[in-house]
């Protein structure tokens, strides 16, 4: 365990687990790798054995004989990179069939959304809470209300992997992340998944950073990458499995005709499309044409962490006519759907659209996040209010827009 311990919100979730846990004695946490996924589930499980499948030498013994391996571990133990042995889900089955174990007393983590799921979905369904940890938020990084917009860059460009948290040298940043960049390319997605043409989908990777915050044009981006749109539908779900990329999906419902169809893309740290876009200072990225999409970006992933890391539910599309009418994300939780805009600076009445025409009973006033807001939420309109990233509301207090 590192020892500057930033703490997690996940904590005390783990710790005196959750009534949304106690259903289940296996807990799979997926998620980036170098989030702090091993280290987390060390700091909240202290009696438990852990096991690392990174290590070769174990990982070649649990795929050589699973059984076996299995019967040196006794609960509670925990299991690193369960995507190296996925045999090994069989006899943890038979483990948990076979005891009443309390909950989390078997917790597993994983890097690959591709390689687990299949087998989880096939022999642990119905025994197994599926948990994400992403990065550190700004709530985790505890950063002070009303920052400035060039700090507030500087810490997104800072990423949200732990290991560069408060690292401000450009060169250390830059090591790091190609040396991340390269292990990702190497370790999961050649290794696991047989990609073959290692230059074209490094590039691939760069360009889909480009692209963050705009909806998908498979032709385009296949061009601009030499390979077919098939190809290109099939690596954005590789990067989608491996927790690089986020597809959100249009919102549909009986009042919302001629919607785009295609997804959104984003990255899951708004930091690391920067860097693969080729801006590495805070003033470059903000006032540079990917300012507005790396701010989109970042304000998603915060979102994503505020429930995920309280093993909260959420789904969360975007709103678009062909036309050009859009919300950026419609936040579905506890019932609600809640409309939020993002915008790097002031918010135009005009660009804002009319809620009362497009919203179902169960949506609340809209927000625009932005990095102009005044030192508290403002309203705009009646149906929607101005606020700063740290004061997005996405609890149960909205108003209803109908």
């Amino acid at each position: 365990m590192p020892e500057n311990w930033i703490s997690r919100t996940f904590e005390p979730v783990f710790t005196v687990p959750a009534a949304q846990l106690q259903l289940f004695p296996v807990w799979l946490l997926l998620g980036p790798r170098q989030v702090g996924k091993s280290s987390l589930l060390k700091k909240c499980s202290p009696a438990h054995v852990h096991v690392d499948l990174d290590d070769l030498a174990i990982r070649e013994r649990a795929n050589r004989d699973p059984l076996l391996f299995m019967r040196d571990l006794q609960p509670p133990f925990t299991i690193d990179e369960i995507q190296y042995a996925p045999q090994l889900l069989s006899p943890i089955k038979q483990l948990v069939d076979s005891k009443n174990l309390p909950p989390g007393s078997i917790r597993l983590t994983g890097s690959q959304n591709f390689q687990v799921m299949e087998g989880i979905t096939e022999t642990l369904a119905g025994r197994v809470a599926i948990l994400n940890l992403f990065g550190l938020s700004d709530e985790e990084k505890q950063l002070p209300g009303r920052l400035a917009p060039r700090r507030y860059f500087q810490s997104l460009i800072e990423t949200g992997f732990p290991k560069l948290h408060g690292v401000s040298d450009g060169a250390a940043r830059d090591l790091y992340l190609s040396s991340y960049l390269q292990t990702y390319i190497e370790r999961d997605i050649r290794e696991l998944s047989r990609v073959e043409k290692r230059r074209e989908f490094e590039t691939f990777v760069r360009l889909c950073a480009l692209r963050t915050g705009q909806v998908v044009n498979y032709h385009d981006l296949g061009r601009d990458a030499t390979v077919s749109p098939a190809t290109v539908k099939d690596w954005l779900s590789l990067l989608e499995d491996g927790f690089l990329i986020k597809l959100l999906s249009p919102y549909f419902t009986n009042r919302t005709k001629r919607m785009t169809k295609n997804p959104k893309l984003y990255f899951l740290d708004a930091g690391l499309a920067a860097w693969l876009g080729g801006w590495r200072g805070a003033e470059e990225a903000m006032l540079g044409p990917m300012g507005g999409p790396l701010f989109e970006t970042h304000v998603l992933t915060n979102i994503l962490k505020q429930f995920r890391h309280r093993a909260r539910e959420v789904e969360i599309h975007f709103w678009r006519t062909r036309d050009g009418q859009e919300i950026d994300f419609l936040i579905e939780s506890g019932g609600r759907v809640r409309p939020v805009e993002v915008k790097l600076g002031n918010a135009r009445h005009a660009s804002l659209p009319r809620l009362d025409r497009i919203a179902d009973p169960n949506w609340t006033q809209g927000q625009v996040v932005s990095l102009a807001a005044e030192e508290k939420p403002v309203s705009i309109t009646h149906q929607w209010t101005l606020c700063a990233p740290e004061d997005l509301d996405l609890g149960e207090s909205q108003d209803r827009i109908l």
